[in-house]
C-alpha cells in the first residue's frame, strides 16, 4: 500500500502545480498503468502459489467450495484496493481547500478505479489458476492487461480492419474506465466491468473443478458447456453494445447532464424538429467514444421534446443519395489516418449532424469532442424556432470596439441568440449648419456640427452595448443614453481608463473614455488605472531575443466571481481581464436611481493598481503596499423589480472579449453571453456553456501552499500505513510472548 500510494502520488505531484487545475485527472489517468503492474503483483500467487506449496487440495478438502475459494481470493484483492484508494478523499479534501474541486467527479474517480481493479484482479486470478509458478503467472497477467487497457486505443485499433475498430473500442478498459471517471455512472460501464469480472471468475472457477472431477469427463462436460453458456451471454451483450438506458451523473455542474434551459427549450417547441446524425458505421476506435455520447444526448434530446424532436441516425458511406444529403447540409465526409500493412492509409467517414425546422438548418460538419455539443444544438434550436431575435445594439463611431473586427468570435455566438444592430452617430442636419458658416451666423461650424451630432438608438433595442470609445461623444450623443436609460433601456458598459500600446508596452490615460457621462449617470466611476495583481494572474508567454520563456502577467488578473445574487455568471469561477481598472460606485446616486449595487469579479487581496504614465513590461518590479481586494466588474439591479426598469453592468475592460483574448479566457465569452441575457431579461443559453468551461484554478494565497498539500498527503500516507503495521506487529508479537495456562 505504502509503495503504490507513494508512486502514484509522487507521479502526479510532479506536474499538477504546473497545470494549475484543481483537479486529480491527471493522478486517475496515471492508474491504469501503475495498476498493470501492481494488480498481477497480488494476484499471481493466488491460485498458483497454493498449487506450488501444495495447499489447493488441502483448502478444498475443507468444507469450502471452489467459488468460495475463487470468489474470496478476489473480494481480498478488491477490498484491499478499494482501502487503498480511500486515500484520494484526503488529497481531494486539501486541495478543495485552495479551489474548486468537483467532488462529484472525484467519487466517479474513485468508483471507476475500483471496477477496474475488479477486471483486473478477475484476471490476474484465472491466469494464476493456469500456473504453478508465480513468475509466470505475474508475466502473463501483465501482458493481458496491458492488451485489455491499450485495445481500444488508437495505437491498436488503428492497425485492425475498421470492421473490428468497435469491437476491441468496447472490449477495452480504458474506454469504460474514462468515461466512468468524467463523474459519470453509466450503467453500460458498469455491465462492462460486472460481465468481465464474472467471466474471468466463471473460467477461474472452470479451472478448479476440472480437478476435482478428474477422469469424470461428463459431468464435467456439462458443467463447463453451462458456464461457457452464461459467459457467452455475458460477452455477448457487451459486444453488441446492449442498450441498458440510465446513467447517474455525479459532476457538480451536471456536465453530461441536460440542463433545464435545454429541457424547458425542447419541451415547449412550435413544431417538429429534425435532426440527422450523419455517422459511418467504420470510424476510429478514438471516435466510437464521441460516436456513443453522441448519440446519448439526442436520445435524451428526443425525450425531453414531448415528440417534438425526431432523431435519424443514417450513414452516408456508400449511399450517394445519403452522402448529397449531408453535402446540402455541409456536411462532408473527413479522411482518417490509419495503418494497414505497416503503412499509413487514408479512410473516409462521416460524423456530422443537422437541425432542420421551417425549411431552415443549421449544422455541425464534424463532431470531434462533446463538450459543447448541447450548447450548439440549443442555440440551434432555439434560434430557428424563434418567431423574433431581441435585438443588441453595438453603438460606433467613437473608436469603439468593432462587432465585425475585434469581437468576431462573439459576434458568432450572439448571432444564434440575439439580433446585432450597429448604433451609429447620425448629423442629419450637418448640411445646415454648414450653410449657417458660410453665411457668417455661427462662429465655429465645426462645433456646431458637433452638437447636433446624434445618436439615434431603435425603440426596439433591448440592450446596448458601449465598448471602449476613446473619442468625444457630443451632448445628443450622451442626451440620447441617457434618455435610452431613463426609459428603461439596460447597457453594458466596457470602459478603458487607459489606452494600451502593447508595441511599446507604455499606458496613457484615456481621457475620452466617457467615463465621465457613465459617473453622472449611473454612479460608477471607471478609475483611470490599471490594476495588477499579484496572486490571480494569467501566465503569458513572451520573446527574448531568440528565446521564448512564460512568465506571470499582473497586468492579465485572474478576476474571481463575487458571492453575488444575480444570475450574471454564478457558475464560473474567474474570468481573464488584461489591462482592467478598478470600478467604484457613488452609493447617493445609485440610491437615488433605485439601484442596488452587486460586485460581479473582483481581484485578489494581492492586487494594487498604477495610474499615469508608466510601462506595462511583465519583469518589473511592482509596489507590495496599499495591496487589497479590487472591484473590475459589477452590476447595477434594480431594487424593485418594476417593467421599465433598466439594468447596468459595468466592466473596467473593453479588451477582454477581444479574439485574441478569447483563445485564453473561454470563461470570458460565457459571461457576457450571460450578463447580455441578464440585461434583456432573456433566457441565458450561456448557463449551458459555463458547465463545460468552469475553470478550476488553484488560489494560493502563500508560496508554501503547493508544499503543504504534497508533503501533507504523502506524511499522511507514510504516518498511517506505517503505523497501522507496526501497531499489527506489535499486537502479533506481544500475542507470541502471551503464557496460557490449562
Amino acid at each position: 500500500m505504502l509503495a503504490f500510494l507513494f508512486l502514484w502520488e509522487f507521479l502526479f505531484f510532479r506536474s499538477v502545480f504546473l497545470v494549475g487545475e484543481v483537479s486529480l485527472r491527471g493522478l486517475f489517468d496515471l492508474l491504469p498503468w501503475i495498476l498493470l503492474v501492481v494488480v498481477p503483483v497480488l494476484t499471481m500467487g493466488s491460485l498458483a502459489e497454493e498449487k506450488s506449496e501444495g495447499t489447493l487440495e488441502f483448502l478444498l478438502t475443507h468444507p469450502l467450495r471452489q467459488i468460495q475459494l475463487v470468489v474470496g481470493k478476489f473480494l481480498s484483492i478488491v477490498i484491499f484496493f478499494a482501502i487503498t484508494l480511500l486515500f484520494i478523499f484526503p488529497l481531494a479534501w486539501s486541495m478543495g481547500k485552495f479551489g474548486n474541486l468537483d467532488f462529484g467527479q472525484v467519487m466517479g474517480q474513485y468508483l471507476a478505479s475500483v471496477f477496474a481493479v475488479s477486471a483486473l484482479a478477475s484476471l490476474g486470478i484465472v491466469i494464476s489458476g493456469l500456473f504453478s509458478s508465480q513468475i509466470s503467472a505475474f508475466l502473463v497477467a501483465i501482458i493481458a492487461s496491458f492488451f485489455l487497457i491499450m485495445s481500444g486505443t488508437e495505437l491498436v485499433a488503428a492497425r485492425l480492419p475498421f470492421e473490428l475498430a468497435p469491437f476491441f473500442e468496447q472490449l477495452s478498459l480504458s474506454t469504460h474506465f474514462n468515461s466512468m471517471a468524467r463523474g459519470v455512472i453509466d450503467l453500460r460501464d458498469l455491465w462492462y466491468f460486472i460481465s468481465l469480472a464474472v467471466v474471468f471468475l466463471g473460467l477461474a472457477y472452470l479451472g478448479l473443478l476440472g480437478n476435482k472431477y478428474g477422469n469424470r469427463k461428463l459431468a464435467f462436460r456439462n458443467i463447463k458447456i453451462a458456464i461457457i453458456l452464461f459467459i457467452g451471454i455475458f460477452v455477448l451483450s457487451n459486444m453488441i453494445g446492449i442498450k441498458i438506458p440510465g446513467r447517474l451523473d455525479l459532476t457538480e455542474e451536471k456536465v453530461y447532464t441536460l440542463s433545464d434551459t435545454t429541457r424547458d427549450i425542447a419541451g415547449n417547441l412550435p413544431d417538429i424538429v429534425n435532426i440527422s446524425l450523419y455517422a459511418s458505421d467504420k470510424l476510429p476506435a478514438q471516435l466510437q467514444p464521441v460516436l456513443r455520447e453522441t448519440k446519448d444526448i439526442l436520445a435524451d434530446y428526443q425525450n425531453f421534446s414531448k415528440g417534438n424532436i425526431r432523431v435519424s441516425i443514417k450513414n452516408p458511406s456508400g449511399d450517394s443519395a445519403l452522402a448529397k444529403e449531408a453535402a446540402s447540409f455541409g456536411i462532408g465526409s473527413v479522411r482518417f489516418n490509419v495503418i494497414s500493412d505497416e503503412q499509413f492509409q487514408v479512410n473516409e467517414g462521416y460524423l456530422g449532424l443537422a437541425v432542420t425546422y421551417g425549411g431552415k438548418h443549421e449544422s455541425i460538419p464534424f463532431v470531434d469532442n462533446i463538450n459543447d455539443l448541447e450548447y450548439q444544438l440549443t442555440s440551434f434550436i432555439k434560434g430557428l424556432t424563434a418567431e423574433k431575435k431581441s435585438k443588441i445594439g453595438f453603438v460606433s463611431g467613437h473608436g469603439e470596439k468593432s462587432v465585425a473586427t475585434d469581437y468576431r468570435a462573439l459576434q458568432q455566438e450572439l448571432t444564434k441568440q440575439f439580433e446585432i444592430v450597429s448604433v451609429a452617430a447620425g448629423s442629419d442636419n450637418a448640411s445646415a449648419v454648414a450653410d449657417k458658416s458660410v453665411s457668417g451666423k455661427t462662429k465655429d461650424a465645426k462645433n456646431s456640427i458637433d452638437q447636433v451630432k446624434k445618436l439615434v438608438i431603435p425603440s426596439d433595442i433591448k440592450v446596448l452595448v458601449i465598448a471602449g470609445p476613446n473619442q468625444e461623444f457630443s451632448s445628443e450623443e450622451k442626451r440620447a443614453v441617457a434618455d435610452f436609460i431613463a426609459g428603461g433601456g439596460s447597457v453594458l458598459f466596457l470602459i478603458d481608463g487607459t489606452t494600451i500600446s502593447p508595441a511599446d508596452m507604455k499606458v496613457a490615460v484615456n481621457e475620452k473614455s466617457l467615463a465621465d457621462f457613465v459617473k453622472d449617470e449611473t454612479g460608477v466611476e471607471i478609475k483611470k488605472d490599471l490594476v495588477y495583481d499579484l496572486k490571480s494572474n494569467e501566465v503569458v508567454s513572451f520573446s527574448g531575443g531568440q528565446s521564448r520563456f512564460a512568465l506571470p502577467y499582473p497586468f492579465w488578473v485572474r478576476a474571481t466571481r463575487s458571492q453575488n445574487s444575480l444570475p450574471i455568471a454564478n457558475k464560473l469561477e474567474n474570468i481573464l481581464l488584461p489591462w482592467g481598472s478598478s470600478v467604484e460606485v457613488d452609493a447617493r446616486v445609485i440610491e437615488n436611481k433605485g439601484w442596488e449595487k452587486i460586485d460581479l469579479f473582483t481581484s485578489s487581496a494581492f492586487a494594487g493598481v498604477q495610474s499615469g504614465a508608466f510601462d506595462i513590461t511583465p519583469n518589473q518590479k511592482f509596489s507590495q503596499t496599499g495591496l487589497g481586494q479590487k472591484t473590475l466588474a459589477l452590476a447595477l439591479a434594480p431594487k424593485q423589480e418594476g417593467k421599465n426598469q433598466s439594468r447596468i453592468v459595468v466592466v473596467g475592460s473593453s479588451n477582454f472579449l477581444s479574439d485574441q483574448f478569447m483563445q485564453n479566457g473561454q470563461t470570458n465569452l460565457a459571461f457576457v453571453l450571460d450578463a447580455l441575457s441578464w440585461l434583456g431579461q432573456e433566457q441565458s443559453l450561456s448557463k449551458i456553456r459555463i458547465k463545460n468551461l468552469a475553470e478550476r484554478k488553484f488560489n494560493f494565497t502563500n508560496s508554501s501552499d503547493p508544499n503543504l498539500i504534497k508533503f501533507g498527503n504523502l506524511g499522511l500516507i507514510f504516518v498511517v500505513t506505517v503505523g497501522y503495521g507496526t501497531l499489527r506487529l506489535w499486537k502479533r508479537k506481544k500475542r507470541k510472548n502471551d503464557v496460557y495456562e490449562t
